[in-house]
């Protein structure tokens, strides 16, 4: 019983190997874009991408973290607040005075990796660039409330040939 709450070292080092790899993926596409909201999109579809790219690597951050036990757990919450930390500048966005509840960075966060879960899992992961719009879109509602989100995926994603 000992072994499911033990780390394994190849689990250890490959979840902080896709981590960094993921981070780095997140910040270049962020690099390129000006305000927040264009960052998140590109975010998001950097982080669809890398999915889709090494589903080994997102199985690792997603479900063998779950898998894994307390440590698995602890490394995947490491990555829900990297993620929801990335999201607090979206506050800032409000069209309103209306303060969000405090847990919305990281249940947004966890959502969206839930999704990329259930693609990879199975065996969906080629289609998970496509969703980015709809990702894009769920993420920035609690900031710029429904129809500036949408156009904002939109506009990071426009309809057309490679983006249905």
């Amino acid at each position: 019983m000992e072994d499911v709450q033990k780390p394994t070292e190849d689990f250890a080092s490959a979840f902080e190997a896709a981590f960094a790899r993921l981070q780095v993926a997140l910040l270049e596409a962020c690099r390129r874009e000006r305000d927040w909201p264009a960052r998140a999109a590109a975010a998001v579809a950097a982080g669809m991408e890398f999915a889709a790219a090494d589903p080994a690597a997102a199985a690792v951050l997603t479900n063998e973290a779950l898998a894994e036990g307390t440590d698995g757990i602890v490394r995947h919450e490491r990555l829900i607040a990297y993620l929801g930390e990335r999201l607090l500048p979206g506050r800032e966005e409000r069209p309103e005075d209306e303060r969000l509840p405090d847990i919305t960075e990281r249940a947004v966060a966890g959502g969206a990796l839930m999704l990329v879960a259930q693609r990879i899992d199975g065996g969906g992961e080629e289609e998970l660039p496509a969703l980015a719009p709809e990702v894009v879109q769920f993420v920035l509602t609690p900031y710029l409330g429904a129809e500036e989100a949408r156009r904002v995926a939109l506009e990071a994603h426009p309809p057309g040939p490679g983006n249905a």
